[in-house]
């Protein structure tokens, strides 16, 4: 079997959660990628390019939405996928999606500044070692 996948490792811009038929959820991420090179000059610079990533099913969609903010750091590997659709003018226009499936992989690096609601609320458990808090906080689904 053939097939189109992708790696991106960047920092979440947006996350939008929509309700697809059946009651499901999918999530929608805009993530950014960014590389940097040194100029003849010797001055560096740096290009940012934007991802739109489609994550559909069911827990991978639940941790995001209760773990992924803005500036959330995360690793997603997917298929890539033609696509076209008509603009409002009637103008079929092509694309390219990015689609986490089912054999999909979310990782989230490194948390995005907390949100405000969580900045106030308590912590919900003890501390505890590092390592174990990074296994458990940083698990792939």
């Amino acid at each position: 079997m053939d097939k189109a996948s992708f790696e991106i490792i960047g920092n979440v811009g947006s996350v939008e959660i929509k309700a697809i038929k059946g009651g499901k959820k999918l999530a929608v991420l805009s993530v950014a990628t960014s590389e940097r090179w040194k100029r003849d000059s010797g001055e560096w610079a740096e290009k940012t390019y934007w991802h739109r990533v489609a994550v559909f099913p069911g827990p991978k969609v639940e941790r995001i939405e209760a773990q992924v903010q803005k500036g959330t750091r995360v690793r997603l590997v997917g298929q890539v996928r033609p696509a076209s659709y008509d603009d409002a003018k009637g103008v079929t226009r092509y694309t390219v999606e990015f689609v986490v499936g089912p054999f999909g992989d979310v990782e989230i690096l490194a948390r995005g500044k907390p949100r405000e609601a969580e900045a106030e609320a308590p912590p919900a458990k003890a501390k505890r070692g590092k390592a174990a808090a990074a296994s458990e906080a940083e698990a792939p689904i």
